[in-house]
């Protein structure tokens, strides 16, 4: 895992234990300095990361993040130095009663993998401490700009509440997405499941790392 994450820093562990996350979500009302870009406002993603230690706080740094649209991937590369590429997604949500049920369908060219998950409408805030708090309480990025230096952004949120988790499905290729590396994840069951509500984030301007 260390030829995927910015030079300097090391992964972070959980009881001794590294992990990675493939995390689909929904983002809408972006805005880039409080101003509304057309063709910016709302899209799905698909992001794959791993957990880093940084000096500032509990990091991620991604391998991979997916969007539907060519020009916001070629903003998130060129202008960001995020590694973003297009592809197929596509998302439905649903809420019936009790419950409510998220699938995601993406790929290279096609939508051939997928991520569903069935959950109770009703949320909880994770256990103090807890694994679940230890993978959404981020509050760091990390990452490299085109001259291959370190830099970190502050992400600042809420606690997110989760779902009780009811039903999970999935279907993905991870050496054809990311690399042979990655092969070793597939045809493993992941170690945890969350499905997160959400809440207004906010991302801040990416600073050189003064402790690379």
């Amino acid at each position: 895992m260390c030829s995927v994450i910015p030079p300097g820093l090391e992964p972070d562990r959980w009881e001794g234990r590294t992990h990675v996350s493939l995390v689909a979500l929904e983002m809408h009302d972006i805005r880039l300095r409080g101003w509304r870009i057309p063709g910016f406002g709302s899209h799905a993603q698909v992001n794959f990361r791993t957990y880093v230690r940084h000096p500032a706080g509990p990091g991620v740094s991604f391998v991979r993040e997916f969007v539907p649209s060519r020009l916001v991937a070629a903003v998130g590369r060129l202008r960001y130095g995020e590694p973003v590429r297009a592809a197929r997604i596509v998302a439905h949500v649903e809420a019936t009663g009790d419950t409510v049920r998220a699938e995601y369908r993406f790929g290279l060219t096609t939508p051939s993998y997928h991520v569903a998950v069935t959950g109770s409408a009703a949320s909880h805030l994770p256990s103090a401490g807890g694994f679940e708090q230890y993978l959404t309480e981020r509050t760091v990025g990390c990452r490299v700009d085109h001259h291959n230096r370190p830099q970190v952004f502050r992400v600042a949120h809420p606690p997110w509440a989760v779902r009780e988790i009811r039903t999970v499905g999935y279907d993905v290729d991870f050496a054809a997405l990311y690399g042979a590396e990655w092969s070793v994840l597939n045809g493993r069951q992941p170690v945890s499941v969350l499905f997160a509500v959400g809440s207004e984030v906010s991302v801040f301007p990416p600073v050189p790392d003064a402790h690379a």
